[in-house]
């Protein structure tokens, strides 16, 4: 009887803890969460790597990945299902759902908003100290055999150096006939290149690849006139900010820059669940996030509610409302 007794015990044990084993793992409904973030060497690349740790105990039971990616590049990717979230900055998020700009043909309406990271600078130019050039008007004035080097192809900090170049004239088309040209590289590639003597200038967001480029060689940053960035506000919304003096080493006086707003997108099937434990955990870990790169000092979870481009995921907007930022 006693035998019989431990044996129904045991049983019941190995049941209890059969039925209890899945709960963890089990808690959210999707397996995988592939977060597509930016070129190597770059701040969206460090802060998909953070954001991997901070979901992971957030996420039990999921794989969370963090890849490269670009702004542009990763609202088609976050739409098509090749990933879930994305790095992209507020104007293009705004654009892919209205079908404007690159995204004229194919409007991305299932892409929403998760939070608001920051204000970054966009398109700084910088360019090597030893270089006869002053103004970027030169470059088209004086038909400057340049060799300028930019983010990779289709990502957002690519275009918005295309569309600056183009309101001085200058487009791969024309440093090509001057004997010039514009490289899309990774940030990394970059640095080492204009460092190396390959490459003589740099358009483009800062990042701590740039920095580092800055220490190991003289550059000097070329100011962007006040109608260009009046002309890149109207026909592309980009904002305008200044770059305090001596906020880098390069920056000599005050200078007024383009600016964008990076966000993080979500499609909209992601569970309401998974995205509400995603938004809590980056909330909870702000300065986690403000390690990603000198963007991100000022980051607070106050200011993620604050996206324009687009409509808030119901897992988001239901964490916001419980913390009392939105109504």
């Amino acid at each position: 009887m006693k035998r019989n007794l431990l044996r129904l015990a045991l049983a019941c044990a190995l049941a209890g803890a059969l039925m209890l084993a899945p709960v963890a793992s089990a808690q959210f409904s999707i397996r995988f969460l592939t977060i597509s973030t930016g070129p190597v060497g770059g701040e969206w690349y460090v802060l998909g790597g953070i954001l991997s740790e901070i979901l992971k105990p957030a996420l039990p039971g999921v794989r969370v990945t963090a890849t490269t990616g670009g702004g542009v590049a990763n609202l088609s990717t976050v739409a098509s299902a090749k990933s879930d979230i994305g790095t992209t900055q507020d104007q293009l998020l705004f654009e892919a759902r209205k079908g404007m700009g690159d995204f004229a043909d194919n409007p991305l309406t299932n892409v929403v908003g998760l939070c608001y990271l920051a204000d970054i600078y966009m398109s700084v130019f910088l360019v090597r100290e030893d270089m006869n050039i002053n103004s970027l008007d030169d470059i088209a004035a004086r038909k400057m055999p340049i060799r300028i080097l930019t983010a990779p192809q289709g990502s957002t900090p690519s275009r918005a150096a295309e569309r600056m170049l183009a309101e001085y004239g200058v487009t791969p088309e024309s440093l090509k006939s001057w004997g010039g040209s514009l490289g899309y590289v990774s940030y990394a590639d970059a640095s080492s290149m204009i460092r190396d003597g390959h490459a003589d200038a740099y358009c483009g967001p800062i990042m701590p690849a740039i920095i580092e480029l800055t220490v190991s060689r003289k550059m000097k940053m070329l100011p962007v006139k006040q109608a260009v960035l009046e002309a890149m506000n109207e026909k592309h919304a980009y904002g305008i900010a200044v770059i305090p003096k001596g906020a880098y080493d390069f920056v000599k006086e005050d200078t007024p820059v383009m600016t964008e707003s990076p966000v993080l997108i979500v499609r909209d099937d992601v569970p309401e669940d998974v995205v509400y434990a995603v938004t809590k955990a980056i909330a909870e870990n702000a300065e986690k996030i403000q390690a990603a790169g000198a963007t991100y000092f000022g980051f607070t979870a106050e200011i993620m509610p604050k996206l324009a481009g687009g409509p808030i995921h119901p897992g988001a907007l239901k964490y916001y409302q419980e913390m009392g930022w939105v109504k």
